[in-house]
């Protein structure tokens, strides 16, 4: 039907913007289903007020429709009922916000678009643990105290001996009347006595004090991942504090050097530097390395070596935890030493390989000079 939106909201097509707002306050008020114990048909009168002040609310749209009678063919334009959204620029949450004050809570009770979330009463532990550069590379286990609140088992986390809160009559929240610019509206709160727990405590628990809650120490084996790298966290569900309605999470945050016993960790890379002479890098020699962590490993030091040299084993870094199938490399780099002190004898070979050095100079610069 052409211009029905007019109708719902019985008002002109002359209607300013503040006569549409305020028609449309007026009927939602009407018609909201919370004040007709959610009725199908209300539900649907509401919906379909909603959809006209979506439209005419919305310069674009309304002229539009002025122009046509009908949002047909005006693109896709989708008004979502209860439990659903909007497209198309109305915000459902702004209403929420009017009727939240006077329904308890949630634009929509609790079938309504704003869906209530319950509070959640457990709590997550989050734990650091302190383990070596080797248990990252080979992994393995490691046994952790922590210490979590879980139920009293005394009181079933009542807190004490309880009976049902006669201020409520068990429901939680009472209701009171309030004056607004809507008239006089019915609203809901917790209740006052029981704070919204429907029972109060007429006898402490002893043991929890009336919290609820006990200390409990728990000792508990992990497995520690290999390749977990320094800040990384990993999470045992359900291992944080306890209650009757869940149980939190436990996050554990592991701090791991970088560095041990010479051996440096990138990424997923290993280095390891070893230092040679002069003599070996000269001509040529093999090695055998008892690394740290590693253990032994056999490097060829090949003849005219030089300083910085890296030698890469694949796959003999560390484990992927992203990949599995991959590891990182090991860098053995090479540093060719200089020595700072020499015996008479190391110095006389020295001396000897500078004069033949400088007999090689001297004779190509000749050369180059005077001809061959």
């Amino acid at each position: 039907m052409q211009f029905e939106y007019y109708s719902i909201l019985s008002i002109s097509r002359e209607a300013t913007p503040e006569e549409i707002k305020k028609a449309y306050r007026k009927k939602a008020m009407e018609l909201h289903p919370d004040r007709h114990g959610w009725d199908k048909q209300k539900e649907a009168e509401f919906k379909k007020l909603n959809e006209a002040y979506g439209v005419l609310s919305d310069d674009q749209k309304k002229a539009h429709y002025d122009r046509h009678g009908t949002m047909d063919n005006h693109g896709h334009w989708w008004f979502g009922g209860f439990g659903g959204g909007f497209q198309g620029g109305f915000d459902a949450g702004d209403l929420g916000d009017i009727f939240s004050s006077f329904f308890g809570g949630g634009f929509g009770g609790q079938t309504g678009w704003r869906s209530r979330k319950r509070a959640d009463i457990w709590e997550d532990i989050e734990m650091r643990l302190r383990i070596s550069l080797e248990d990252s590379i080979l992994g393995g286990t490691r046994k952790i105290e922590f210490e979590r609140s879980t139920t009293c088992h005394h009181c079933s986390g009542k807190g004490g001996k309880t009976e049902t809160c006669k201020s409520c009559n068990g429901h939680g929240q009472v209701r009171e009347r309030v004056q607004t610019v809507f008239g006089v509206m019915e609203q809901a709160r917790a209740c006052g006595t029981c704070g919204g727990k429907w029972e109060k405590i007429i006898e402490k628990c002893t043991y929890c004090h009336a919290t609820g809650k006990i200390k409990e120490k728990i000792e508990k084996t992990i497995d520690i991942p290999k390749g977990i790298e320094n800040g990384m966290t990993i999470k045992l569900r359900g291992e944080g504090n306890k209650w009757n309605d869940g149980n939190g999470d436990l996050y554990i945050t592991f701090t791991v050097p970088e560095n041990e016993g010479g051996l440096a960790r990138d990424g997923a890379d290993l280095h390891y530097s070893v230092r040679i002479s002069p003599a070996e890098a000269v001509l040529w020699s093999e090695r055998t390395l008892d690394l740290p962590i590693l253990g032994k490993r056999s490097i060829d030091i090949k003849a005219g070596t030089q300083h910085g040299l890296v030698i890469a084993f694949r796959d003999e870094g560390m484990e992927r935890l992203d990949r599995k199938w991959w590891k990182g490399s090991l860098m053995i780099h090479i540093e060719v030493d200089i020595p700072s002190k020499l015996s008479s004898d190391q110095k006389k070979l020295y001396e000897a390989l500078l004069q033949s050095e400088w007999g090689k100079m001297k004779k190509g610069w000749m050369e180059e000079f005077f001809g061959s």
